[in-house]
């Protein structure tokens, strides 16, 4: 198989929730709060935040605009600093009652080469609202799994995110070699709505391009109970499921996903070969 070299910086991994990237499908979303977004009625015909239905939703900026919350928009919108443009990953802490958000937004699993240096995760954030609204977020990162009690480590912690909008850069060299996830925990008491874009996560040096191939395939939904999606940039050339014992079971690829309904519950391995390489998720059957 050949290896192709891609340009001076390597992108490992992008979502712009405008087709750059797997798609808010192939995240997984824990709405550890289960607050309920205050409704337009008892927030001056504010729209916003019941459109937040989940822990987090895609919304496009026009959507957004047309909420009825151009009342509370109080700067340039959206702020040129963030390079925000067409859909954005909103989030919602204005609920009534009021309370606590505890919203997570956890990446796929992403593969850092062993081959890669100057490894940076990078997003663009931004509050809307008054001063005295700002969110409040942790962005954290595991090894081991995308449910909530995998992300013991943070890698940053948001203070009063600023309205005007933010660039934010974490390294990730110490996790050069290794499969993560990243999440993004909106953890405000009672404050307005927060917009996430530009998520990347790249390598300053060239790579080969086999040494991304992990990056190109995406699994969704995890954990599923009938079908698991795949999204890839190259043709599927074969599909492989395995137990956690090593044994391979009889699983069905229709297109682009695996009907994995009669397997019992529990946890396997699926191999997915591209022209690219092989790629290797665990994934979990309810």
């Amino acid at each position: 198989m050949g290896l192709g070299l891609l340009n001076a910086q390597s992108t490992l991994f992008q979502e712009n929730w405008d087709g750059q990237g797997p798609g808010i499908s192939s995240w997984t979303l824990h709405n550890v709060d289960g607050l309920t977004p205050i409704a337009a009625s008892a927030a001056s015909n504010d729209g916003l935040p019941a459109l937040v239905t989940n822990a987090w939703n895609v919304l496009s900026l026009t959507q957004i605009k047309n909420s009825g919350a151009s009342s509370y928009l109080t700067f340039a919108y959206p702020p040129a600093a963030t390079g925000m443009a067409g859909n954005v990953a909103v989030v919602n802490s204005w609920y009534n009652p009021a309370g606590v958000a505890n919203d997570w937004l956890v990446s796929p699993q992403i593969n850092i080469p062993a081959a890669a240096t100057g490894v940076n995760l990078t997003w663009s954030a931004t509050s809307l609202g008054a001063a005295s609204y700002l969110e409040n977020y942790k962005v954290y990162i595991s090894t081991t799994g995308n449910q909530v009690a995998n992300f013991t480590t943070i890698l940053k912690t948001v203070t009063d995110e600023s309205s005007s909008g933010t660039y934010h850069t974490v390294n990730l060299n110490s996790y050069i070699g290794q499969n993560v996830y990243i999440a993004f925990r909106d953890d405000s008491n009672d404050e307005y709505i927060m917009l996430l874009d530009n998520i990347k996560v790249t390598s300053t040096n060239t790579l080969a391009t086999a040494d991304i191939a992990k990056k190109q395939t995406y699994f969704s939904p995890n954990p599923t109970r009938d079908f698991l999606n795949i999204k890839t940039d190259s043709k599927i050339n074969s599909v492989s499921v395995v137990d956690i014992t090593g044994k391979k079971v009889n699983v069905k690829l229709e297109n682009d996903k695996v009907d994995v309904r009669s397997l019992p519950a529990g946890t396997y391995l699926i191999n997915v070969e591209t022209k690219d390489g092989i790629t290797t998720e665990k994934f979990i059957k309810k």
